[in-house]
């Protein structure tokens, strides 16, 4: 019995099971008891013994939801949906409501905007998270190939649902147009109530009034589109009725971004929570082991964040924890592992945020690779002939895309972005307008590419920068006569060439992609 507890205790305190290296060896994490520093002498005790729990664990800290829109896909066999920010897929639980919606619909496929949540499988062979629908925000059936720009860029958005008129709100102001009239509305004031009915008053320049209310009761519009909330616009006396769509007074996730560290003799670990609600761990051990985890967080009560980390190396993983922030600290008393809640007998895990002062102190960070490389001039070329795993890769591109590649023609070069000692691949399609072509950046993965970032206005040649972000370089690329920087976030690099910034001439290393022109003559066809 004594060494199964023991063994227990290992599996918990140091997150491994059966080939997984060990998190922590014979040492606490950064522990507290009661809110009591722990003893010097008890941080070189062997580690606590952890308890199972036998019975199925519930939260009792509310749930934060957050705002998805993507491409769902319902059939009998699948319920995934494709997230426009980084496409990735998930499996989707949705609500009654949403597959009501869908059935009138009568589409497998449709664009999608709500408030969701991710969570754990709770099938432990499954290889995709779970994403679970709350609010359904918006439904269409349009928009099924590629994702459209997320409604959120405007403060709010109606359309009637009796005449032909369509209202964006925007930067405190109201365009409200009908019958090929365009006006604009200063929006005086603006209130939502409990997420259920919200109202806006307006006012033009000679003082008339235009006002709307929104009813979260749903709406379908002359499109058979779903929308969140009927809506009633008040005009010179008259009613008209329409759909809309709201923002949602959710809590600001800026606060929580960032780095947060862990360190004792044996073991440092950092988290970094990043945009898009993607989180990375990184274990780096006093003998040089690594360990890397990634998966996705969000917040959870009124001080509280979930993190889900799916996959632990190259495997896949059910790793969650729920932290409670304290001031600038992270805290977590227990985990779940395949479904399983593991307590730490009233210890506490402690990631402490890091500054930027102590950032350059840290033996590593997850920001940026410390070891320095060293670039060589020179040119390379896009060859004539392409490779079966270019090949497929790009057409894997395509289908994920749900876009046809007949006639499309692509140049590319190889390179090592991240210093992993595999050469990656930029392919630039002959998707061409005046600001330049579409580059697609693809990583090299031991078993194939695997599609990082979509990249606009590109052109060539591609200079590699001495400038490295989440352990990838920087692109450098000329936009309007001007070299601009695209910076890695740790998910992709920006989607256009302007959205960088401008280039440092320090930074260039005369390492130049694609260095030749592009032709039609050296253009491959993509089989």
């Amino acid at each position: 019995m004594l060494r199964v507890i023991t063994y227990l205790s290992l599996l918990i305190m140091t997150g491994c099971v059966q080939s997984y290296q060990p998190i922590i060896s014979n040492s606490l994490y950064s522990l507290n008891n009661s809110k009591q520093q722990i003893s010097k002498s008890a941080l070189n005790s062997p580690p606590l013994t952890a308890v199972i729990n036998s019975e199925p664990h519930t939260s009792i800290i509310p749930p934060k939801y957050t705002n998805f829109n993507g491409v769902i896909t319902i059939t009998a066999q699948q319920r995934t949906i494709r997230l426009c920010h980084n496409d990735q897929i998930f499996n989707l639980q949705p609500n009654s409501h949403l597959l009501k919606q869908i059935k009138q619909l009568n589409k497998n496929k449709a664009y999608i905007e709500f408030e969701g949540q991710i969570n754990q499988s709770l099938n432990p062979t499954h290889l995709r998270a779970n994403i679970s629908v709350e609010q359904l925000h918006y439904l269409s059936s349009q928009s099924k190939t590629s994702c459209k720009k997320p409604l959120s860029a405007a403060s709010f958005q109606i359309i009637g649902s009796e005449l032909n008129w369509r209202g964006y709100g925007q930067d405190n102001e109201l365009t409200f147009i009908i019958k090929d009239l365009n006006s604009k509305w200063t929006i005086k004031k603006s209130v939502v109530t409990k997420g259920l009915h919200a109202f806006v008053e307006t006012e033009n320049d000679s003082g008339e009034q235009l006002n709307i209310s929104f009813a979260g009761n749903g709406c379908i519009d002359n499109n058979n589109n779903y929308w969140q909330y009927e809506t009633t616009v008040y005009l010179k006396n008259k009613q008209i009725k329409g759909c809309g769509q709201y923002p949602n007074q959710q809590d600001s996730i800026g606060s929580w971004l960032g780095h947060y560290r862990y360190k004792n003799n044996n073991v440092m670990i950092e988290l970094a929570l990043l945009a898009h609600h993607q989180a990375n761990v990184r274990y780096l051990y006093s003998n040089g082991n690594e360990i890397n985890e990634s998966g996705y967080w969000h917040l959870y009560g009124s001080s509280g964040l979930k993190l889900l980390l799916t996959k632990r190396q190259e495997n896949k993983a059910n790793i969650v924890f729920h932290f409670r922030r304290d001031g600038v600290k992270l805290e977590a008393d227990q985990q779940w592992r395949n479904n399983q809640n593991y307590s730490f007998n009233g210890s506490v895990l402690t990631l402490d945020r890091i500054t930027e002062s102590m950032k350059t102190e840290s033996v590593f960070t997850l920001e940026r690779n410390t070891s320095e490389r060293i670039f060589l001039p020179e040119n390379v070329a896009s060859p004539r002939v392409s490779t079966p795993a270019i090949n497929n890769a790009i057409k894997r591109y395509f289908t994920m895309h749900k876009t046809k590649s007949d006639h499309s023609k692509y140049w590319f070069s190889e390179y090592d972005l991240n210093g992993n000692g595999r050469k990656d691949l930029l392919v630039m399609l002959d998707w061409c307008k005046t600001g330049g072509c579409v580059l697609l950046v693809f990583e090299n993965k031991v078993n194939g590419y695997k599609f990082v970032s979509r990249i606009s206005e590109a052109q060539v040649p591609i200079q590699i920068s001495q400038t490295q972000n989440y352990q990838w370089q920087s692109l450098l690329m000329k936009n309007n006569q001007r070299w601009q920087q695209l910076d890695f976030n740790g998910i992709n690099y920006p989607a256009k060439v302007s959205h960088g910034i401008q280039a440092n001439k320090n930074t260039f290393t005369q390492v130049q992609l694609i260095s030749n022109p592009l032709t039609a003559d050296n253009a491959i066809q993509i089989k």
